[in-house]
């Protein structure tokens, strides 16, 4: 009797399409590591003006949405609130510049109630936000 030992061929496996997967998996992880999740402020559209300059960091800014809420830093404030904490920034800088970022669409009386607000404990020197555009 003759026997012969047959070698058994080793094949690696196909990893080839798991090369696919693995770059596939790679890629979305860095490109979905990149996003950001938390906002850093509120999505407000400035209009447009081509004579707008850019102001100093001696500011106090008030941004208006467009359902007429008030924001100081970004937190939702009341009038009364705006009030108290400009008056602070007031007695500590009387020359202290008000900005109020007011977004195009809110109704012309929200920005009146901010520049009453800001006027009522004498914030005289203040400005509205604009994009600069041509």
């Amino acid at each position: 009797m003759n026997l012969q030992r047959t070698k058994k061929q080793g094949r690696a496996p196909d990893i080839v399409s798991m090369i696919d997967v693995i770059f596939f998996l790679l890629v979305f992880f860095m490109v979905f590591t990149t996003i950001k999740t938390t906002p850093l402020g509120l999505d407000v559209e400035l209009p447009k003006a081509v004579t707008g300059n850019p102001q100093a960091s001696t500011s106090f800014e008030v941004l208006v949405d467009k359902s007429g809420a008030f924001y100081v830093g970004g937190k939702m404030v009341t009038g009364d609130e705006l009030r108290q904490q400009l008056a602070q920034r007031l007695q500590v800088n009387p020359d202290l510049f008000v900005i109020v970022k007011a977004d195009k669409q809110v109704r012309y009386e929200h920005v009146v109630a901010a520049l009453d607000h800001i006027r009522g404990v004498g914030g005289y020197r203040l400005g509205l936000a604009v994009e600069q555009g041509s």
